[in-house]
């Protein structure tokens, strides 16, 4: 993966379908200006702090009709998982959908992280417990409200704000604007970058992000992943990102997938895909490909057999992955 960067493009697809590959940009793109690396943000800083109840607020998948919420709850309890959803349009009572009970997963750090090795118990981490729900039966276009709750009386509240997000539109009609970013990581300029998705989003600019791998630059020092998820949360938790996995998720550090994996889920199933790794979603005039290029993907492996099937079916598409494939 390359260092983190600074802003990237914004893209908006019109009319007819476009091609994405990696980050060259065709059709209608509003690029912002490339900068180069900057301090990382200390796990000191105050936003890094862990809260009480529901943190790490998140969305995933990115489809006009179901969405991933995921959270982190340091409470001990894995109780069921449950998300109390309604349109903001529509009056009536909140509708809570469950999910299945919370859970955690422990990993070793990597050596940069904590030299001690496995035979030192402060270098086994801990997930707090993890949360995830899924929405289906969205409407597409569609503003809704939602909280959280992972325990008994447990209600994630947003200071004076309510948590909202809106569905993309719905596939075939004739526009999708997407953000556009990769190798985010968490720096000063992450922060810019974040800030400047976050403010188009709430312009109504983009309707999604499409997230091409690289995501927390944890890179083994599991830790990371938890104040990526915090320090963005503003952002995470307000607009849909389709994300896919890049060499940071599975080689840098022994990552191999896990924190990856348990974090950010995505509707793999309902695109007839076997695996998280790669998936596809439609929007406006898009259906968007999300390509993992660090698992096979040379003919009659599972991901190729996959795509081909999916390129006949739909010709015209976006594909987003964090670099070439080798064979597609």
């Amino acid at each position: 993966g390359r260092p983190p960067l600074g802003r990237l493009p914004y893209c908006k697809l019109e009319h007819s379908m476009m091609h994405i590959l990696a980050t060259a940009l065709s059709g209608t793109t509003r690029p912002s200006n490339r900068v180069g690396g900057s301090p990382l943000i200390p796990l000191s800083d105050p936003r890094n702090a862990q809260r009480a109840g529901p943190e790490q607020i998140h969305l995933t998948g990115a489809s006009v009709d179901s969405i991933h919420v995921t959270w982190s709850d340091n409470d001990t309890s894995t109780a069921p998982s449950v998300v109390e959803v309604r349109a903001v349009s529509d009056a009536a009572s909140w509708t809570a959908v469950p999910g299945p009970s919370g859970s955690v997963y422990s990993a070793l750090q990597a050596a940069d992280a904590c030299p001690g090795g496995y035979t030192d118990p402060s270098c086994i981490y801990t997930s707090s417990v993890l949360h995830s729900v899924q929405l289906t039966q969205l409407e597409p276009a569609t503003e809704y409200e939602y909280r959280v709750r992972s325990a008994a009386g447990k209600v994630q509240e947003r200071s004076s704000r309510s948590l909202r997000f809106t569905t993309p539109p719905a596939a075939g009609s004739p526009a999708v604007r997407f953000g556009v970013v990769a190798d985010l990581g968490q720096t000063t300029n992450s922060s810019a970058t974040v800030a400047g998705l976050q403010q188009a989003a709430e312009d109504g600019s983009i309707d999604a992000i499409l997230l091409g791998g690289d995501l927390s630059y944890a890179d083994g020092d599991h830790r990371r992943w938890d104040s990526y998820a915090r320090l963005f949360e503003g952002l995470w938790a307000g607009v849909p990102v389709a994300h896919v996995g890049g060499n940071h998720e599975v080689s840098s550090g022994g990552e191999n997938w896990l924190a990856y994996s348990r974090r950010y889920p995505n509707g793999h199933a309902a695109a007839q895909s076997d695996s998280f790794l790669w998936y596809s979603l439609e929007a406006g005039p898009a259906h968007v490909m999300m390509l993992c290029s660090y698992a096979a993907s040379g003919p009659g492996s599972p991901q190729h057999e996959w795509l081909r099937d999916r390129s006949m079916t739909c010709p015209g598409h976006v594909r987003d992955m964090s670099c070439r494939l080798a064979a597609a």
